[in-house]
């Protein structure tokens, strides 16, 4: 039985899908993820070879192996949009494969790295996505459930599982 997909859900589906598909032919391939990966890691300032340059790209790798292992039916060495969905909808991948790489590509931003991400570090990373003040300000306000100024790993995380799957 196929689950029903809402407008909201495939609207947002379909921006994800267009962050991943950098060079806008409507398939994901490696070398999108690649692109994409390495401009966060070159936005952050994180130097070719060092630790967090390794770990992003690392995990970016191993993004790209789940969804071609797991997602691509017609093994066409691309995901499609229909494909895509299919893999941000299993719970493993999220958990196991998304939620980690997230949470790697943020703590690019934590400059200071105390291990949590003030909103002056939220908006510069943000800033540098091209995502607009007010979205980015709103979405640090419910990402910050406890009220202290600053997001954890854990208000990321969650924030990262309800973004995927509300």
């Amino acid at each position: 039985m196929r689950a029903v997909v809402t407008q909201a859900e495939r609207d947002h589906f379909q921006r994800l899908f267009r962050q991943l598909d950098t060079d806008g032919d409507g398939t994901i391939a490696q070398v999108d993820l690649d692109q994409l990966v390495q401009g966060m890691v070159m936005r952050a300032g994180a130097a070719p070879g060092s630790q967090h340059w390794r770990r992003v790209t690392d995990l970016g790798n191993r993004l790209w192996d789940e969804l071609r292992d797991h997602t691509d039916a017609d093994k066409d060495g691309t995901i499609s949009a229909r494909e895509f969905v299919t893999a941000y909808r299993r719970p493993e991948f999220l958990e196991r494969t998304v939620i980690p790489f997230e949470l790697a590509v943020l703590e690019l931003a934590d400059t200071d790295g105390d291990g949590r991400l003030s909103v002056g570090e939220w908006m510069r990373w943000q800033e540098a996505k091209g995502t607009p003040a007010a979205e980015a300000l709103s979405e640090f306000g419910e990402t910050d459930t406890d009220g202290d100024g600053y997001l954890s790993r854990d208000e990321c995380a969650q924030h990262i599982r309800t973004q995927y799957t509300s």
